[in-house]
């Protein structure tokens, strides 16, 4: 009977179950994963039949796992993390290599410093040397084979791939929270702007008919990782990506007050060189990269 139950099941109805799952909602799974959302729901009706129990409770525009759900999610997600890692040790490649990754140190301290570990645990003999960049000039001297930029994604000669999504919000430290209650008591704290970004405190404070100008402290700095830093430790609140916030100890020191979030024209990019083929080594991290982007639940259990 359990192998009857299980060997009809597509991963793909897997892997989407994992998504929605973790989402709870079947239009953001369906962005994710590229697909329509018919097609989310359509996958979820086979494995739900397949199954003989429903995995979802829908109640008007709300989702919610069912008892069989819940249970059966963590099984699906460390099933497919194992055959992720699995495969990627037996099919990776044998000999050692060093991939040299231009990176935008923001990037680099709260997205990939929380994170790496989980790409040398499937391929600890390929080594990735950072190398700090913030600036445009900085792009022009780079001899990287693989490059994370900051800013528009329009670089001739690159191809680019976003890693971020372009939406910015405040940002600070748990402290400082406590005394936030409407937008306007933003202009209590010191405001952290970072320099080069297209859209920031001006912008955020122009959609409450606020006067930034009006804030206790106006500081600047030219990394989001800077601004960050002094965010955490009570100096005032930045604006900042959500998904540089999700790991990380920096990340654990801090809290988005509002909900509200302005669009940027700058975002993260992984950029390479267009027309030329990448080595074996940047391949897999370039792969691996855009994969932890796309599923980013993936190594949280």
């Amino acid at each position: 009977m359990d192998k009857l139950l299980t060997s009809k099941i597509q991963l793909n109805w897997l892997r989407t179950f994992e998504t929605v799952g973790t989402c709870l909602s079947f239009t953001r799974a369906a962005a994710e994963l590229h697909m329509s959302q018919s097609a989310v729901s359509q996958q979820m009706q086979l494995l739900e039949h397949h199954l003989g129990q429903q995995l979802f409770i829908r109640v008007k525009r709300t989702v919610q796992l069912s008892d069989a759900g819940k249970a059966f999610l963590p099984l699906v997600e460390e099933n497919l993390k194992q055959l992720n890692i699995g495969a990627a040790k037996i099919f990776s490649p044998r000999e050692s290599a060093t991939v040299d990754v231009s990176v935008n140190s923001a990037f680099s301290v709260l997205w990939m410093g929380p994170r790496l570990h989980h790409f040398t645990a499937i391929f600890p003999q390929i080594s990735i040397r950072q190398l700090g960049t913030n600036w445009s000039s900085d792009f022009e001297i780079s001899t990287a084979e693989l490059e994370i930029r900051y800013g528009s994604g329009s670089w001739e000669g690159f191809t680019s791939e976003r890693l971020i999504t372009p939406k910015l919000r405040p940002y600070c430290s748990l402290e400082n929270a406590r005394w936030l209650r409407q937008p306007e008591d933003i202009l209590s704290l010191t405001l952290l702007d970072v320099i080069g970004t297209p859209k920031g405190w001006e912008a955020w404070c122009e959609g409450h008919q606020l006067d930034m100008h009006q804030s206790r402290s106006l500081q600047y700095m030219d990394s989001h990782g800077t601004a960050v830093s002094m965010a955490a430790n009570g100096l005032g609140v930045c604006l900042m990506y959500d998904e540089l916030m999700q790991h990380g100890v920096l990340a654990q020191q801090m809290t988005a007050p509002f909900t509200d979030t302005i669009d940027t024209d700058g975002s993260y990019y992984l950029c390479y060189r267009s027309g030329k083929a990448l080595s074996e080594g940047a391949r897999y991290f370039a792969d691996w990269l855009l994969e932890e982007v796309s599923y980013p639940s993936r190594y949280q259990r």
